[in-house]
């Protein structure tokens, strides 16, 4: 069960990154998931601007198996 949620989350994450390249092509030098439960845009974009700093790109919320959380890309 742990490795399909696993997987899940992976693609997920890959989903979104292949999405935000193909509609706004961006150079991304990162991309990394924060756990925040209830992850809701706001405190995700505060998140990851606080730890990116200069290099915040994008932020938004995903669905994994253990609930939401925070992928920033930067």
């Amino acid at each position: 069960m742990e490795a399909k949620g696993l997987r899940n989350s992976e693609l997920v994450l890959m989903m979104v990154i292949m999405a935000l390249i193909i509609c706004n092509p961006i150079k991304v030098e990162s991309a990394f998931g924060v756990d925040i439960n209830p992850c809701t845009l706001p405190a995700c974009i505060a998140a990851c601007k606080k730890i990116l700093k200069d290099k915040y790109q994008s932020a938004t919320c995903a669905t994994g198996s253990k609930g939401k959380y925070c992928i920033c890309l930067g």
